[in-house]
Order: structure tokens, then sequence, then C-alpha cells
């Protein structure tokens, strides 16, 4: 991509803007004279946090071309973007780039790359996973979704997970929220139902008994809706 060069910036310029403007060492100044070791100590972690700062500037560069480049190259940038969840120990660095694959969801390699994440130690990590595959409608989305509303350790995962499905719709997403409706999680019961209603198009709102017994077949009247809150769903973001 060497016809591309003007879109990343040099790796050191942020280091060596910092060392043209002068860093503030702050009140341990006199003591950083005084003692080599802490001056070099520090100066390695002032390049630490500049190294990170310049990654996280790359990956959302990256994140607003990605969708623009040819086939082949977003191929070749996906496999990067592999490796760098492979064996990145950055939390953030991993959510930053799950964020970044996500504008290439419809790739399989690129889903392949999100989907190695469910089990990411992280919750953000997963969370950010969540959001990615809520976008897909692949089977391979769907299942890991699944997997997570059912098993993540994080209740907030969960919760964010069975929401999600909402826009997966099929007939064995329907029938798993509909199980998620006797949960012991109030919280759980109510996201669920409130994927029912994103995935039926059914307006029974939170009454639980209700989406129970649609989600068994029968013929259950929905409530009338009023003008004002016809209106209200216009503008709701789901």
């Amino acid at each position: 991509m060497s016809h591309r060069k003007h879109r990343f910036a040099p790796s050191g310029l942020l280091l060596l803007s910092c060392l043209l403007s002068g860093c503030i060492d702050g009140p341990f100044f006199h003591l950083k004279k005084l003692n080599p070791y802490i001056q070099k100590q520090w100066q390695a972690d002032r390049e630490k946090v500049v190294v990170f700062s310049e990654r996280i500037d790359e990956l959302r560069l990256l994140r607003t071309q990605i969708t623009s480049m040819s086939d082949q190259e977003q191929a070749d940038w996906i496999t990067k973007l592999e490796q760098i969840l492979k064996s990145e120990t950055s939390p953030e660095i991993r959510r930053e780039t799950v964020l970044t694959l996500e504008k290439v969801h419809h790739r399989p390699e690129a889903l392949t790359a999100l989907t190695s994440l469910s089990k990411d130690k992280n919750e953000k990590v997963r969370m950010a996973l969540v959001a990615a595959l809520r976008r897909s409608q692949d089977e391979l989305a769907t299942n890991t979704l699944i997997a997570m509303s059912s098993s993540d350790p994080s209740s907030n995962v969960k919760l964010s997970a069975t929401r999600a499905l909402g826009s997966h719709p099929s007939e064995e997403v329907k029938q798993f929220l509909g199980s998620k409706l006797d949960d012991r999680n109030i919280a759980m019961r109510f996201q669920a139902s409130q994927a029912l209603g994103e995935l039926t198009g059914k307006r029974y709102g939170g009454d639980i008994d209700a989406w129970r017994k649609y989600v068994a077949g029968e013929n259950v009247p929905e409530p009338k809706v009023s003008f004002a809150q016809s209106i209200e769903s216009m503008f709701m973001i789901r």
C-alpha cells in the first residue's frame, strides 16, 4: 500500500512532538536529575504511552478508511487485525480492533476473527463484540450471541447479547428468547421481551405472560396503541 502512505502518520511523530515541545516532568524533576535509573525508567514509560496512543489513533484512522479499500486490501488488513487479536495484551487495543473489524463484518474472515473473542477475558472487549455481532445476521454471529447470552460470566454481557438477538430473525432465536422469559433475573426477562418485540413486530411491551403465550403459539391480541404512542415509536432508536 505504498501509494497510500499519506493515510498513516509516521510512527515516531508523536514522540518527536513530545521531545520538541518539552514534556513536563512534574514535582520530581530534581530527583530524576539525581537518579539516572529513574530518569531512564520514566523516559521508557513516556515512550510506551506515546506508542500506545499512536496505535489507538492508527486503528481509528483505519476504521474510517477500510470500507473504501479494495477487496484485497481489506483481506490484508483483516489478516493483520486478526494477528493483533491473537497476540495483543492490551484490552483497549483489542477493543479498538473489534470496532475496526466491525466495519467489514460481512466478510467471513472478519466474522471468524470477531467471534474468536467470545471468551475474551475483558468484559469491555466482549461488550464491543456483542455490538458488532448485532449487525450481522450470519448463523455464526447468531450462534455466538446465543452462547454469550447463555453462559457469559458477566450479567451485562448476557443482557446485551440477549437484546442483540432481536436483530437476528429466526424461529430458533424466537424460541431461545422465549426460554429467557422464565429467567429468574427480571432484567433478563425484560431484555428478552424487548428483543422479541424487535424480532416479531408484536407490541406486547413488558407483558411477559403475553409473550409466553405468543411464543407458545397462542393467538394473543395486541393492546391498542394510542396515537401518541404510535408517534413515539416512530422515533425510537433500537
